[in-house]
């Protein structure tokens, strides 16, 4: 194993005395750059919100809860509708049936408490069965009739029974309590209900919008003539609801009164809670549309619990390319609507509406920004340290070599610039500077002395063997030598022996390279 370390330290050690090219180290200088560029422009995007999907991801998930929240209010109403159609067949049956047992029409009823009692007797089970097995909180059974025709207010003032809960709570929208609102007390003392706190005699029918008129009509059909009114205020009560009206119509098309049920406003907030995003608050609402704008005032809000909506406001509708704005004039909400079919008794366009107020969202934007610029910044500050750290170890080298030249001085060995080009011109440079000393007599110190070694020895030859030196210098062959010398060749090869010993060279050809390297360096006279 501490072999293989030392393997991999060495082959480390090696990779970085390599010189890489200049045009590698540019192009990853250009390469730092560029993404530097584009990291700024990363940074400016978010900043800009160009990358931002928010408003698509808030699209995607309004849509699917309008869609969601709507079928539920479209199930919701026509379970209510058929249910109230259902009471006024059972309503229009008992009533008949208890008005002929009488042998009394519906309009000798009036002025007449005793039979009125008896009426409210016959349809108490019926709006009791109905607030018991409908989602509502409230029913009702109007009676075209009256305890005393002789008020002033008897044209508007009807008898009948309403039953409503009276403790609803989030976690218990219907509560089994419930209340004697409307009708004669006897009724309340028999069933043992308790009176509401602002228990009435009798109903006030111009409180109902419509219903008047629904009362005036002559013969009317209950599948025809029913209706859901606006958002209307309870008399003298701090609340307010939805009511369906539907006409009580005997065989004979007398109109015996008029029945239905309730969606209060409260009610409706505990069964349409608060959508809990990411985003922030999102509110239900089912409304009407008028003249581009959201009647909250006039139709039922879920429950507003982390916004500043009460549910009486008129938003001003402008349309958005993923949402809509809600303009309440001190505050903004953004959502989206659809209209809904509702049946009434007059042309009312109603919506369903999800709406989040725009502060909530743009604080969570805002985060999500600020999320994206911090880590543009930090990315862009990471390429800006590795461009610097690239542009150093680019430049540096460059300009450290650049120095050495100017200074006339070379690479010393070993050394080296970390760039194959410098590298390459440096070794050209110390080359050229050494063929230029050696062409002008000038040596490098450990070959001078060498030289300076070899001529010493020189006084070591004998007079022979200094000629023989002689004719070698002079250009002559081995062979030629005896007959110049007038000696045999053996004893030319005896006295090459004894040069080569004393010159400190082991053949003729090292001889002759110094020689020849003495001739260049213009030393060759001090070897003669």
């Amino acid at each position: 194993m501490r072999n293989k370390l030392k393997e991999i330290r060495a082959l480390n050690a090696f990779a970085q005395k390599q010189s890489v090219g200049m045009q590698r180290k540019l192009m990853l200088y250009w390469v730092s750059m560029i993404l530097v560029v584009f990291a700024a422009m990363i940074l400016l995007l978010p900043i800009a919100g160009t990358f931002s999907r928010d408003d698509e991801r808030l699209r995607e998930m309004m849509e699917i809860y309008l869609k969601s929240t709507q079928d539920h209010l479209d199930s919701h109403l026509e379970t209510l509708t058929a249910q109230g159609l259902n009471l006024s067949k059972e309503l229009s049956r008992e009533i008949e049936g208890a008005l002929v047992h009488e042998g009394i029409s519906m309009q000798e009823v009036n002025d007449n408490p005793a039979e009125l009692l008896r009426l409210q007797e016959v349809v108490y089970p019926l709006v009791s069965k109905t607030l018991q097995t409908v989602n509502c909180n409230g029913a009702y059974a109007i009676l075209n009739a009256t305890a005393n025709t002789g008020l002033e207010v008897a044209d508007h003032s009807r008898s009948g029974v309403y039953l409503r809960y009276s403790n609803l709570s989030a976690s218990k929208p219907v509560s089994p309590t419930v209340v004697y609102f409307r009708g004669i007390p006897d009724i309340a003392r028999q069933k043992d209900l308790e009176l509401h706190n602002r228990w009435n005699l009798e109903f006030d029918i111009d409180k109902i919008p419509g219903c008047q008129e629904l009362m005036n009509t002559p013969s009317p059909r209950p599948a025809e003539s029913y209706f859901w009114s606006r958002r209307v205020e309870l008399r003298d009560t701090w609340e307010s609801a939805m009511l369906l009206c539907v006409p009580v119509v005997g065989s004979d098309g007398t109109l015996y009164g008029v029945c239905g049920v309730e969606i209060s406003a409260l009610y409706f907030q505990y069964s349409y809670p608060i959508v809990e995003r990411q985003y922030g608050s999102g509110v239900t609402v089912l409304a009407p549309v008028q003249d581009n704008r959201l009647l909250l005032s006039e139709g039922l809000v879920g429950s507003v619990s982390g916004t500043y909506m009460d549910g009486q406001e008129t938003l001003t509708i402008h349309q958005g390319r993923y949402y809509n704005e809600y303009d309440a004039g001190d505050e903004r909400y953004i959502g989206l609507h659809q209209t809904m079919q509702i049946p009434r008794g007059e042309d009312t366009i109603w919506a369903c509406a999800i709406l989040v107020p725009q502060d909530s969202y743009a604080a969570y934007t805002a985060g999500v920004q600020k999320t994206w610029i911090i880590a543009a910044l930090g990315v862009l500050l990471a390429l800006l340290l590795l461009s610097f750290f690239l542009s150093r170890s680019f430049v540096r080298p460059i300009i450290d070599s650049l120095k050495r030249f100017q200074q006339e001085e070379t690479l010393g060995q070993g050394t080296t610039s970390g760039i194959s080009e410098v590298d390459e011109l440096a070794e050209f440079l110390n080359l050229r500077a050494q063929n230029q000393r050696l062409e002008q007599g000038e040596l490098p110190p450990n070959i001078a002395d060498l030289f300076d070694l070899f001529i010493e020895r020189k006084d070591l030859l004998t007079e022979a063997e200094r000629n023989i030196l002689r004719y070698y210098i002079d250009g002559y062959e081995v062979s030629e030598i005896p007959d110049l010398a007038f000696i045999s060749m053996s004893t030319v090869r005896k006295h090459n022996q004894s040069i080569y010993q004393k010159l400190g060279v082991d053949s003729r050809d090292e001889l002759m390279l110094y020689i020849d390297l003495l001739r260049r360096c213009g030393r060759l006279q001090e070897l003669v």
